[in-house]
């Protein structure tokens, strides 16, 4: 049939590099000893670039030497450190060309790449087309409905808008099947039919009901089919907001799937000005499983992102949250009267992977100025690293004249 007819309608002083690196050179000397008493006759380790490394043992000196060189390997493999003011100059850099598990800071990458390809105003469009004979009387649909669009964040309440769009059309049964394209998403699924299914079971609810009599099969939209409803997302700062003020994974990794996929996010990534190819090594939008990233590139990136959003009116607050004020992963750092609200930063946590990663990246304002920073840590507590990450901020603020708050902007208005 054709057509649907209605019938009748991102130094500091050696002497702070040594403060936090102190706590981490003890731990390093307990696993040496550890190690010389397990007598083994050899041992490996992985070091930053994630290369395996091994050497055999042999004679009491080779041990000693050995011993030696692990506890360095270890108490020099926890924190990268880089930290910047707008022009560049560094205050404090440890390690920052060693590439580390970034963890959910690779979510700043997400949303940069999201920003080049998309606007901050963007909405993500969801077209209902139908294909059949309409009755107006009865509101029946001979005929078959398709759903077509890649919306990440789509939602039972977005489904709701749709009903509703269909009901002002005259629809209120579908007879033929429900088709929706591979690409859709609902609920942050990954599962296309999945989220097809439930996109039929959201349709039959509410006082704006529609019914589908037929099979919910995903495919293309058929080339007779009429358009009889849009329904646009929120913005994509919004969604920005959102994902990373609550790390939240399946969002960004549908976010990232809109964009192209992680490789296009590492394209995109080592495009920018100061970065090499293949610079950023992804495994997820997200920041979970494998990522590889080096302070010095993550603060590439970082003012990367934040120019982006400068160019049209915003910043980083704008899509960060400010610590000790608003909700998310930040909402419990920073929470003295002094110091509420003067970093803006995105966490990064994963409790196994690579023995424990703990990651920090974002602003800091002090009363003398802004600073840039990127900390990155792995092998080890992530509480611990959280408290080591939040003391070396506060020291870095304590020197520039102390704390002081960033503006809260309001991320919804209208730009």
């Amino acid at each position: 049939m054709g057509s649907v007819t209605k019938k009748s309608s991102r130094v500091f002083s050696a002497l702070l590099a040594l403060s936090l690196l102190l706590p981490m050179a003890a731990e390093a000397r307990v696993s040496s000893v550890t190690l010389a008493a397990s007598r083994m006759r050899s041992h490996s380790f992985r070091m930053h670039s994630g290369r395996h490394h091994s050497a055999v043992r042999s004679g009491k000196r080779h041990r000693s030497k050995n011993r030696r060189t692990y506890a360095r390997a270890i108490s020099r493999s926890e924190m990268a450190v880089l930290v910047e003011s707008e022009s560049g100059s560094v205050i404090s850099e440890q390690m920052s060309d060693v590439a580390f598990n970034p963890a959910s800071v690779v979510k700043l990458i997400t949303a940069y790449a999201a920003l080049k390809t998309f606007s901050p105003t963007h909405r993500f469009a969801t077209n209902v087309f139908l294909e059949g004979e309409l009755d107006e009387e009865t509101g029946i649909l001979t005929g078959d409905a398709y759903v077509d669009g890649i919306d990440p964040d789509f939602r039972s309440s977005d489904a709701a808008e749709i009903s509703k769009g269909l009901r002002a059309f005259g629809v209120k049964k579908i007879t033929g099947k429900l088709v929706v394209s591979p690409q859709f998403s609902m609920h942050w699924s990954g599962n296309p039919l999945q989220s097809a299914r439930s996109l039929a079971s959201a349709l039959k609810r509410g006082s704006n009901r529609v019914t589908v009599g037929g099979p919910v099969v995903l495919g293309a939209v058929s080339p007779q089919a009429q358009k009889v409803y849009t329904h646009e997302s929120e913005p994509l700062k919004h969604m920005l907001k959102h994902m990373l003020s609550h790390s939240i994974n399946p969002l960004s990794e549908q976010l990232g799937r809109a964009v192209g996929g992680v490789k296009r996010l590492e394209e995109i990534a080592s495009s920018e000005h100061g970065m090499i190819p293949n610079a950023v090594s992804l495994s997820s939008a997200s920041g979970l499983g494998i990522n590889r990233v080096t302070a010095k590139q993550m603060m590439v990136l970082l003012k990367a992102l934040r120019k982006e959003l400068q160019n049209t009116g915003l910043d980083l607050g704008d899509i960060l949250p400010l610590a000790g004020i608003e909700s998310g992963t930040m909402d419990r750092r920073f929470t003295g009267a002094q110091e509420r609200g003067s970093v803006i930063a995105k966490t990064g946590t994963l409790t196994t992977t690579d023995g424990g990663v703990s990651a920090l990246a974002g602003m800091m304002r002090a009363d003398k100025e802004d600073l840039y920073f990127i900390i990155f840590c792995w092998r080890g507590s992530v509480n611990g690293f959280r408290s080591k990450q939040d003391h070396m901020i506060r020291q870095i603020q304590a020197t520039r004249g102390g704390p002081r708050k960033f503006d809260n902007r309001v991320a919804h208005s209208t730009i």
